[in-house]
């Protein structure tokens, strides 16, 4: 299931980096298949990125701040709703909830730009 469909195309890109940023989130180690699928919320998600310990070379607080935010986008945008968040198992469907798979690179295994300030 992509985003939310009832916002414009402008949030659609928005989206696809909420999706990329959790995708960044999953292979950096901020979160896990464990961890998201025990999330209630996006609030957990949020919290469980705040409380990552991640492998020596992965860690960057902005990066950190940089996922945080991301879900913060996706929980404003709809996409992580708490229905959402709680169906989801990995980190891969996670971000397909997001407008990720609307992106062309998204099928290459690029992990977007990570620019949410």
């Amino acid at each position: 299931m992509p985003g939310v469909n009832t916002y414009n195309d402008a949030y659609q890109q928005q989206s696809a980096d909420v999706g990329y940023a959790i995708l960044q989130a999953g292979v950096q180690g901020y979160l896990d298949d464990t961890t998201i699928a025990a999330a209630t919320s996006a609030d957990d998600l949020i919290a469980t990125v705040n409380a990552a310990v991640v492998a020596p070379g992965a860690e960057s607080l902005s990066q950190r701040n940089s996922i945080a935010r991301a879900l913060k986008v996706g929980q404003a945008l709809g996409d992580l709703s708490d229905a959402r968040v709680q169906g989801a198992t990995t980190p891969v469907t996670l971000a397909e909830l997001t407008w990720v798979t609307n992106d062309p690179s998204y099928a290459t295994g690029h992990l977007g730009v990570n620019l949410i300030p």
